[in-house]
């Protein structure tokens, strides 16, 4: 549609707008459905299941989900809850990736319940692109090399996902 635009070979990104947005400013909010740790593994079981019966095994999977840790201070407990925008998402979901991101997401209080805000980490200007680092992890070697990063920046890693060994 007329709001969308393409944003060098990755897909459709955000650009800034606005004349000028200034540091640790809200660019929006990362919404998705909210599941309890136990569920969320539930969910990822059941998911693995159904690609394996039906051979559907993606070579990338989707990263759609961010976690949020309630602190240990919190009186309802410590606590990992996970945000899973694949299915019910807003704006955050949206943003591209990038290896020299211009937003971080951070945990903040929102009247009185815990929410993944997006803010911006330098100043930025007409054109920029709204970014932010996916910081995404990965045992799977076959997945590290599937996730090819488009972000061009200087620096670039190579794949928009983090690789971890299971390797101690």
């Amino acid at each position: 549609g007329l709001n969308f635009f393409r944003v060098h070979p990755k897909g459709h990104g955000s650009i800034v707008l606005s004349p000028i947005i200034e540091p640790n400013r809200l660019v929006t909010f990362y919404r998705g459905e909210i599941y309890p740790s136990w569920r969320w593994g539930e969910k990822m079981d059941a998911i693995s299941l159904i690609q394996q019966r039906k051979n559907l095994k993606p070579r990338l999977p989707d990263f759609y989900n961010m976690a949020l840790e309630r602190p240990q201070t919190d009186p309802r407990g410590y606590g990992m809850l996970f945000v899973d925008a694949s299915r019910k998402s807003g704006y955050g979901s949206m943003l591209s990736h990038s290896c020299n991101p211009s937003c971080e997401v951070r945990v903040a209080a929102v009247n009185g319940k815990l929410t993944l805000v997006m803010t911006t980490l330098r100043t930025l200007t007409i054109g920029d692109e709204v970014t932010f680092d996916y910081n995404a992890v990965t045992e799977s070697l076959h997945e590290y090399h599937a996730a090819v990063c488009l972000c061009g920046q200087g620096r670039c890693r190579g794949s928009f996902l983090h690789f971890a060994t299971a390797e101690i």
